[in-house]
């Protein structure tokens, strides 16, 4: 390493995608020195093939206000990198059948306690919005005019610009090998460039994140699953606005969303495809992942996306875009610290999720790590939940509890019943 670069600092952050961009940015603000180390390039992993739907209203009030929060910071920095980020479509939740719409029932009376702007649509009311998608079969709706999605790729430029502002460093193509702990402290990583050393370190390394703690023979209870969603190329004969209300019809496990005059289309299935990510390349690129349209689980998104949108089949154009999702026993984030190694910070496993959640998550984790608390309560996503539970100490435990939260991710029923 040249001894012209900086190695001390006050916080490494391991992993640049923007959890990690999020927390350098929000650390940096309040005046700590910050370098953050990718194996990659810069936004290259699984924020890289995001779709970014951002749905305020969730299972209970807190994790609602959490994103309610992450918009107006969003938009905030919007304004410090003069970039578009948030896309305010609104959004719709459909139900076809009768425990759907208790759901969506449930939802709204939560979202309204809390003074969330939510209503409920007639069949008609949906027809209207969306002219290019199957309604008469639906028994209720949800609207929140609010939501829309975050631009994966202008988020990420965002948090560098204004981390950079404030004096973060980057460093891509530097791989951690090993995390420097003594006497039971997290001192600096060691990395294919050579050693940079802090008294704090975050590893925000995404699914790679299980190695990472592994380094210090941590467990850390996260497994690696594949997504896909389709993007649908223009049609002149389908009109699909880029204000189109993002769409979650939980029944056919489908998220969806305009992009550039076509729809993505995803899902959480039954199946998926699970990674054991000490068995890829040392130079894997997941922005190079491909997929063919007769993979069995890319036939099923494409059937299921046909469920709600007859004019979507196999012959229809389309791309197919293939990324690797950190799950979780719980469907729900770790972050904070563990107990065994003083300094070491955790802001992995956001389940698809971390694009929309990374505005807040910056903030908690900023508050964690340099006041030792924060205002949320983060009782549901705390780092150390599970250390020493005997259920999730090895990796085939781990990966079968993921697997299974990842199965029923849109099958189970989200509200009083969650």
């Amino acid at each position: 390493m040249s001894k012209s670069i900086q190695t001390s600092f006050d916080v490494i952050v391991i992993g640049a995608g923007v959890a990690g961009l999020s927390t350098a940015m929000q650390l940096a603000k309040r005046g700590q020195s910050v370098v953050v180390l990718e194996r990659e390039q810069l936004g290259n992993g699984s924020t890289g093939r995001a779709a970014g739907l951002l749905g305020q209203l969730r299972g209970t009030a807190e994790s609602t206000r959490m994103l309610m929060d992450g918009v107006e910071i969003v938009l905030d920095l919007e304004k410090q990198a003069d970039v578009e980020i948030y896309v305010q479509t609104g959004s719709l939740r459909i139900a076809e059948t009768p425990e759907r719409a208790e759901e969506i029932a449930d939802l709204v009376t939560m979202g309204k306690s809390i003074g969330f702007d939510i209503e409920h649509l007639t069949q008609a009311e949906v027809a209207a919005k969306l002219p290019y998608m199957k309604t008469d079969d639906l028994l209720d709706a949800c609207y929140c005019p609010t939501d829309g999605h975050l631009q994966p790729a202008e988020l990420v430029s965002a948090y560098i610009k204004v981390g950079r502002k404030h004096g973060v460093q980057y460093h891509t193509n530097c791989a951690v090998t090993n995390v420097i702990v003594t006497g039971g402290k997290a001192t600096g990583v060691e990395t294919v460039v050579g050693e940079f050393h802090a008294p704090l370190i975050v590893n925000a390394a995404g699914p790679w994140s299980y190695l990472v703690a592994g380094l210090t023979d941590t467990v850390l209870p996260t497994a690696a699953i594949c997504h896909h969603y389709l993007t649908t190329r223009p049609d002149d004969s389908i009109k699909i606005d880029r204000f189109s209300p993002a769409v979650r019809n939980r029944h056919h496990r489908l998220y969806t969303r305009p992009e550039s005059d076509g729809l993505i289309v995803g899902m959480y299935g039954e199946e998926a495809t699970e990674y054991d990510m000490e068995s890829l390349p040392s130079d894997f690129d997941m922005s190079a992942m491909k997929a063919r349209l007769d993979d069995i689980l890319v036939a099923t998104l494409v059937y299921n996306a046909g469920q709600r949108f007859p004019w979507i089949t196999e012959r229809t154009s389309m791309t197919i875009t293939t990324g690797i999702m950190t799950f979780t026993p719980d469907g729900k984030p770790f972050c904070g610290k563990l107990p065994d190694i003083e300094g070491l910070f955790y802001g992995s496993g956001f389940c698809g999720h971390g694009i929309v959640q990374s505005p807040t998550i910056g903030v908690i984790m900023a508050d964690l790590i340099l006041e030792g608390e924060t205002s949320y309560d983060i009782d549901a996503i705390e780092a150390d939940r599970y250390f020493d539970e005997p259920e999730f100490q090895t990796r085939v435990d781990i990966k079968a509890a993921a697997y299974e939260m990842h199965s029923g991710y849109y099958g189970n029923v989200e509200g009083r019943k969650q």
